[in-house]
Formats: C-alpha cells, structure tokens, sequence
C-alpha cells in the first residue's frame, strides 16, 4: 500500500477547508486509473494527502481483490474511508469529494449543471466499458466504430456548446468545479486525440486544466498504467 501525496502548490477553492478539517483518507482500487482515477484527480487538486491503496491484478482480478469485494460496501471498487467512515461506487466518492473541495457548484442549479456533464461523460465511459467486456468479435467492432466514430464526438460537440453558451472559460459558473476535471479525464484518456480538433474550446479547456500545478504534479508522478 503506498501512501500518495501531493504537495499544496494552490489554494483550496473552499476558503472554509483547511487543513484541519481533512481526516484520514483511503481510496481503494486496482492499480489502474479507469474508475478511480477522477476521485484521485480531485484529491490532487486539493493538495491533500491519502492512501493510494491498489490491489495488484493477476490476470483480470486478483485473488485478494476477489476476497476484498466481499467485506466492501456495494462490493465493487473503488471504495473510500474518509474519517473511518466508508463510501462505495466511483461517482459517489467523487461526488463527496467535489462537494467536500467546493468544486460541485455554489447552489442547487450549478450543482446540477455539474451533474448534467458528470452525467454525460458517464454515459459514454459506461458505453466504452460496454465495448471492452463484449466477447462477441463481430459485435466488439461493431461497438467499438459507433462508440469512436458516433457516441464520443456526439458528447464532446454537445459539451462544447455548453461550453461556448457560458464563456468558454469553464463548463459551470465561469470557475472551476468537478465538470471541468472531469472533461479533462475523460478527454486525456481518448486513444484518439484528433477528436478534439473539432472541440477546440473543449481543447483550450483541457489543456488548462492539464496545467494546473496540482493535476500537472499528479499525472506526472501517477503509477503508469495502460488505463
């Protein structure tokens, strides 16, 4: 178990957070970034430190990961402890997060512009998991052509409108929240870049958010993994 942490180079965006309101903090996962990856993309933001705990994979799971699901909430990973207590399900824990770090909107309706992005990209992502465990070959491709060709720029145009509609600047509020890093997760996680040539304020966007100090530090310094 390695204990990450990120060094606080910027503010936290909730003036009301310091550091002694933040307890002890696990994250468990396997060591990928997939599902976990926007839960540790937002503690990096936070310049908080937790455990990094990542189950080694043996083949598609490993045995201890196997016997570790049982005793979990939901059991499913990733799974989270912030102050003993314990938190399941991937957009749950990044939810909390969010709302912890004030990144998850300053009132209802902003909150719930977050969500409508949050959800989208779900949307897709779930569609890309859809692809990866069909066993059918012929259907495999089948998915995989509309999900590169149809399903991801269909996303990424309607989030650049929404994107335009509000200044350009940021998905939510004009200031930074949960959407924007997670747009930039999901787009830095595209096996095809070129995409984003047809998105060019999504573009702008992600490579801002690609350079700011505590995300840039993270991506650097992350475990590397095929995904």
């Amino acid at each position: 178990m390695a204990t990450i942490t990120v060094s606080r180079k910027i503010q936290l965006p909730n003036p009301m957070l310091v550091s002694s309101d933040i307890p002890t903090i696990k994250l468990t996962y396997f060591n990928l970034r997939a599902r976990a990856e926007p839960a540790r993309l937002l503690l990096a933001y936070a310049g908080v430190s937790y455990e990094d705990d990542r189950l080694p994979l043996l083949g598609r799971i490993s045995k201890n990961g196997l016997q570790r699901r049982l005793h979990i909430p939901m059991a499913v990973f990733p799974c989270s402890t912030w102050g003993g207590k314990e938190i399941a399900q991937s957009l749950a824990i990044t939810r909390f997060l969010a709302t912890k770090f004030g990144l998850a909107g300053r009132d209802n309706l902003e909150s719930a512009q977050v969500d409508e992005i949050i959800h989208a990209l779900q949307d897709v992502i779930n569609s890309g998991y859809a692809v990866l465990h069909e066993k059918d070959e012929k259907k495999k491709g089948e998915m995989a052509a509309k999900h590169k060709e149809e399903t991801i720029p269909t996303v990424l145009a309607n989030i650049e409108k929404r994107l335009t509609s509000r200044g350009g600047q940021f998905l939510v509020g004009n200031t930074l929240t949960w959407a924007d890093i997670q747009t930039f997760f999901f787009c830095s996680e595209l096996c095809d870049q070129d995409v984003l040539k047809n998105v060019p304020a999504v573009a702008n966007l992600v490579a801002r958010i690609g350079t700011l100090p505590n995300i840039k530090a993270w991506v650097e310094t992350r475990p590397s993994n095929p995904f």
